[in-house]
Order: structure tokens, then sequence, then C-alpha cells
């Protein structure tokens, strides 16, 4: 720690922006984008070498990462503190350096293979450079970096030799990705199947079993690549620069484009799980290192048209105009039906069963997350401030649901408790996950340490240990319960955030609450999560729930349309109005909605005119943050 804090001394404005800079060579888009290059340009082998010495050393990093469970520097020594721009992506535990293992196989392997003395000269300095930059932004020790060298080092230099005879024996290839997919495997076994300790840190472990995908992913798809490389494609790399120079940056920006595009599809095909990580990047692998290559033979011979060719693309451009104006016609058009207000009249609501309907001109109020934009969101103190104000009552109470390890259900809207809470702070890294602790851990956490009232003020900002008050520590369904059934009988609107199975258990735990307090049929239960939907229908007929996303997608569609159903399987629409573009706070939605004895619901709403405006069009409920307003926008009495 001594270098460390000589290395702090040191720091000024310029030093900072520099070594925040030079730390990116080795993050693992460098590392990426650097390996794809040099095989697209320069050498195949070399490429391969590049990239089998990087995964190896990740390999290793994450094993020994999750061996030794070293803690990060101020996490060790409160007093010492890190230059805040890296924090973001310090994450995991310290020992060995992950940039410092990747930047030494990248600028290692580039210098181990280069026979250019300044090219040498040029990556050691650099590799210099980010492994010292480590160490001055505070987030890892020389330890850390020494180890990460070393393993670095050793890769570079025993796998050098047989890929320099691969180029002679390509099977050594095959042979040298098959070996390390095998080590892939057995660390994926390994990470998932290890009764770990009860101390490791649950981020770390994620982090450990996610990378042990991320390898599998990469190596079977080189494999698979090599085999298509070898048969169909055989591209020569070498070109002119100015023929090398589209070839990169197209194919560059379509395998980052795959790498990021396929993270949001694949969530929403499979959930929330880890595996669909190898998914990922074998798709990124098999288009970078045997797909874009197809196109290479025509960039390297300058990307020849005949006049043919030439007249049917000026034929295809033209037309290719034709339909672009076409099809701005008709979408500026489309654009202006689904985001303008209609003109319908508000119908009248008498004759409908469902409670959640209410009378035209009258809109019920819900304090979304307890009243969160004037309380800390979610909180006791939130709940108290909504129960105990003479400036308003509300009719709903609206609040989020997550589980945690050991089972219980606690208020919390977000996937983490960062946004909210001192858990960064208290637990040593970002992105702390509820599900990865027990209630008693969570109950650690000041939840008002980030609110910000309306004069800019931070009122419970810094209160730790015993100075936090139990109205601003996490809570649960159960303690929720407890004290609002106490002073009334509220309705409530409740989300269940959760995904699959972690889903479905929360569903069996509100279910059996709800039904314990006698406010089943008070409750309005929803989730983003189409299958947790499913669940609660064929196991929870009478849970009277919200449309889910996909169902309210079809109810739009049906209502733009005026198409008649018989019925739909909820009593509720929970939606925004123009958070998605669409302008779903019409009277014509709400009319349809009517119509089939559906109640509308509408979120998050803080603006007087958009409160007023729901309220004359018929709406049902405005969830808002500020409660306060919306009783005086609503005219309660």
């Amino acid at each position: 720690m001594q270098f460390l804090y000589f290395l702090e001394s040191i720091r000024n404005p310029v030093l900072d922006g520099f070594f925040s800079v030079i730390t990116y060579l080795g993050d693992e888009i460098a590392f990426l984008v650097l390996a794809i290059i040099i095989y697209w340009c320069v050498s195949k082998s070399s490429g391969l070498y590049i990239m089998l010495a990087g995964l190896g050393g990740t390999l290793f990093n994450q094993l020994l990462k999750l061996s030794f469970r070293i803690p990060r520097p101020w996490v060790k020594d409160p007093s010492f503190t890190i230059v805040e721009s890296a924090r973001e992506a310090a994450t995991g535990y310290s020992f060995p350096s992950g940039h410092t293992q990747q930047v030494t196989t990248t600028m290692g392997g580039i210098a181990r293979f280069s026979k250019k003395l300044w090219v040498r000269i040029v990556t050691i300095v650099l590799l210099a450079l980010t492994a010292l930059s480590r160490m001055y932004l505070g987030v890892h020790t020389p330890a850390d970096v020494l180890v990460s060298l070393a393993i670095g080092a050793v890769l570079v230099f025993a796998l050098y030799p047989l890929f320099k005879k691969s180029e002679e024996k390509p099977a050594l290839l095959y042979i040298a990705y098959g070996v390390f997919a095998l080590l892939s495997l057995l660390y994926v076994f390994y990470v998932n199947l290890k009764v770990w300790p009860a101390d490791i840190d649950p981020h770390n472990l994620r982090s450990g079993i996610k990378q042990g995908w991320t390898l599998l992913g990469c190596s079977l798809g080189i494999l698979f690549s090599l085999w298509i490389e070898h048969r169909y494609v055989n591209f020569q790399p070498k070109t002119a620069f100015l023929r090398q120079l589209p070839k990169v940056i197209i194919g560059l920006a379509l395998t980052l484009a795959i790498k990021e595009g396929t993270k949001p599809l694949l969530k929403l095909i499979f959930g929330d799980v880890l595996f669909t990580t190898a998914i990922r990047y074998f798709l990124v692998c098999v288009f970078a290192a045997a797909i874009w290559p197809m196109s290479f033979r025509w960039f390297n011979a300058g990307c020849p048209l005949s006049a043919k060719a030439k007249k049917r693309i000026k034929k295809a451009l033209i037309i290719i105009l034709i339909v672009i104006l076409v099809i701005a016609i008709l979408g500026g058009f489309l654009f202006w039906r689904v985001t303008r207000r209609t003109n319908a009249e508000p119908v009248s609501t008498e004759g409908c069963s469902n409670p959640l309907i209410t009378p035209l001109g009258v809109t019920m109020l819900s304090g979304h997350r307890a009243g969160g934009g004037i309380a800390p969101e979610n909180t006791m103190a939130a709940l108290k401030n909504c129960v105990e104000s003479d400036a308003y009552e509300l009719d709903i109470f609206e609040f989020d649901l997550r589980m945690t390890a050991d089972g219980e259900l606690i208020l919390l809207h977000d996937s983490t408790l960062d946004r909210t809470s001192n858990a960064a702070e208290h637990f040593g890294h970002e992105d702390v996950y509820p599900g990865d602790y027990t209630l008693a851990q969570l109950k650690e956490l000041n939840m008002g340490d980030k609110f910000s009232a309306d004069s800019g003020e931070s009122p419970y900002a810094g209160l730790r240990g015993e100075e936090i008050p139990d109205e601003l520590r996490i809570i649960t369904i159960e303690e929720t319960l407890d004290y609002l059934e106490a002073q009334g009988e509220y309705r409530y609107i409740i989300e269940i955030k959760n995904s699959g199975e972690t889903g479905y258990a929360a569903v069996d735990k509100l279910y059996s609450l709800l039904v314990e307090y006698g406010a089943l049929e008070r409750v309005v239960v929803g989730t983003f999560n189409n299958e947790v939907t499913e669940y609660m229908d064929a196991t929870y007929p009478d849970l009277p729930r919200s449309a889910g996303f996909n169902e309210a997608i079809e109810f739009y569609l049906c209502s733009f349309f005026g198409l008649k159903k018989d019925s739909f399987p909820y009593v509720a629409l929970q939606i925004p109005t123009t958070d998605y573009v669409v302008n779903l706070g019409t009277s014509r939605v709400i009319n349809y909605a009517h119509e089939h004895n559906i109640a509308v619901q509408y979120w998050t709403i803080n603006e007087a005119d958009e409160i007023a405006y729901l309220q004359s069009v018929g709406a049902d409920a405005i969830m808002t943050d500020v409660p306060d307003l919306g009783a005086r926008i609503l005219n309660q009495p």
C-alpha cells in the first residue's frame, strides 16, 4: 500500500485524465478490436495467437480471483482514495488485475510476433503504462499487477511456438482451441457446482460464472470458425491500406453491433440467465472469424463492379429512394395518428362492474413507490408520510417487490440498490443485486442516502450504522401490510420485478400474504415478465392482475383498429402516457377499456397539466411521485 500512497500523493488532473484513458487498453473491447484487426489484416495465426493468450489469461485470472477473494485497495484500507472515474469499471475482486493481464497478452503478443523494433518498443511502453495506470488510479495493488504481468508473459511466450508451427500445421489450431474449449467447460462446471464459502461476494461469483460462459462461447465459436474458414473462405489478410480500411471499419461496426445488439434480444427470449453470454460470444466470434472474412476477396480486389452491375445498382438506388419516400410519408402519417390526442368524448362508466373503474370525472390518487418524490421511495418513511399527511389522502399505494437471497420480499424498484442507497459503498462494489444478499444484510443500508428534497438538500445522506432510523431501512411486504392494514382498507398496486422461478416464488408468497391479510380483492398485481403473468393465470386465477407488456401492446392495437373482443384476462391497464412514443393517454384508449370492463391506471404522472387532462378524459387512477400535487389537481376534499 505504501507505493499506492505515493502514487496518490502525486495525482493531479492531467495525470488523472491521462491514466484514465490509457487504462482502457486493458479493456475487453480494446482486446477484441486489436485481435480482430490483426486476424483480418496482418496474420490469421497471429490474431488467433493473441486471442487464445487473452482468453487463457482471463481463465487463470478468474480462477485466482475466486480462489483468493482479495478485496480492492480502498475496501482493505478505507482511508485510501481512488480516482473516481475508475470506480465504475473496477468490479470484482482485486487480485490479480484483469486489465493488466489483458494488456500483457495483447501488447506482449504483438511485441512477440512483430519483427519491427519500433512496434516492439511502442507496445512494451503501452503495456507498462497500462499496468501503472491500474495502480495510479488506485484500483489495484503492485501484487495484483505483477502477478497479472507474470501470467500474461508466460502465456505469450508459451503459446508463440505453437502458433508459429500452426502456419505449416493448421491442425495445431484445432488442438489448441479444442483444449481451451475443454478447459472452459471444466471451469464452467467448477464455478457453478463448487460449494463456495458463505463469505464469498455474490457479485464477484456471478461475474466469475459469467466469464466462464464467455470463454466457452468464444472457444467454441473460434473452433467452428476455423473449420468454415479453412474449408470455404481461406482469405488473404494482407492488401493495400486503403483497401483494408473499409473492411475493418464496416466489419468492426457490425461485430460490435452483434455483441451489443444480441444482449437484449437473448435476454428477452431466455430471461436474465448467464448461459446466454456463451451464445452471444459464439455469434460474435463466428461472424468475426468466418462470416465477415467471406467478403475480403472483394474488398482486397478494390470492390470491383462491372458496367452491368453499376447500372443495376443505380436502378436499385432509385427504387430504394422511392420506397424510402413512400415509407417516410406513411410513417409520418402513422406517427401523427399514434402520438396525437384523440377528440372522442369520454363515455359514462355506469354499468361497469369492475370496482376499479371510477365514475366519469373521479380519479383515484395513488402514491407511486409510496410517494417517492416527497420521501425516500419504498420505505416506511414514505408510507408514514402518505398516511399521516393532512394535505392529501391516498386511495392506492403503489410499490415494487424483489426477492432477497433468503426468500424475503422487499420493497425495491430498481434491479440494484445503487441508485437509492449506500449499497456500493457498504458492500465495496457497484451493481448490488438484492437477490445476492439476505434481508439482514440489506437492513444495514440507508435507503434514504440518495434522496434529494425539492430544496436540493439530501437530509438523510451520510447516516450509517445505528444512526440510520428504522424508517429508512429496507422493508418487507409483511412490514408494509402490517402498517397499512392497521391504518385503513387501502387498495394496492404491486409490481413483481423478479422473473423466472424467482418470480414464481414471489407470486406464491405474495398471494398467501394477501389472503392472510384479507387484501386479495383490493390489489392489482403486475409484472413486465410474461412468464410470471402466465404463472399467475395458471396458478391463481382469482388474483386480480394488470395487463402484461405483450398484452398492453395487443390491447392498444385492438383499440386503435376498433376491434371487438369478448373479454380480456386482466382487470386493469397500468400504462404510461407517452413513454414509448405512442400516446396511450387518450380518450379512445380509456373508452375502449371501459367498454371491456377494464380500469385504466396511469404511471408516472408528475405534471399538473397532465394530471388534469387525464382526469378530464376518464382515467381511473393516477400514480404519482408527488401525491400532494396530485391531490390538489384532483380536487380531493
